[in-house]
Order: C-alpha cells, then structure tokens, then sequence
C-alpha cells in the first residue's frame, strides 16, 4: 500500500471513507487476502450500516475476482484519461 487515509465527510460527521493507493494489481489481491481484512469487514458488518467499495482505475479481472470473494459490493470506474504521479 503506498497511500492510505480515513476521511471524515464534512456535511455527515458520522460517515467516513477510506482512500488506498496500491504499488499494484498484485498488491492489492494480497492485501484483499489479508486475515485481519477479514475480522475487520465482520466487524464493521456489526457496527456500519453500508460498506462498498470503488476502485479508481482500470484494473484485472484476478482483482475483481478477490474483491468478490470478500462478500462486500464495487464498483469499478476505469481511467480513460490522465496521469498519476504516486
């Protein structure tokens, strides 16, 4: 992971996102099959009331495959056009 950070929505305290930068699609399929990902997910189950999950980029279908298997619904917004500098 190269980026990571919780934000806070200004106009709904209580509603946070998380926002991730990964080296790669390879990364991300490791950090997926991370057990603590796993407890954590459980958890939120019992105290969140949505939990989703968008990926900016295009990415392969071993990513949205292990992204399935963690039981929690994307989307996908593939990049058509622009740079990144991470």
């Amino acid at each position: 992971m190269l980026h990571l950070t919780f934000d806070q929505d200004t106009d709904e305290p209580i509603r946070f996102v998380w926002s991730e930068v990964y080296k790669n699609d390879d990364a991300l399929i490791v950090h997926l099959a991370n057990l603590v990902l796993g407890v954590y997910l459980e958890a939120h189950a019992e105290l969140g009331t949505d939990f989703a999950v968008e990926f900016y980029g295009t990415v392969r279908d071993k990513v949205i495959e292990a992204m399935n298997g963690t039981g929690v619904s994307c989307k996908i917004f593939k990049t058509k056009l622009g740079y990144n500098r991470v």
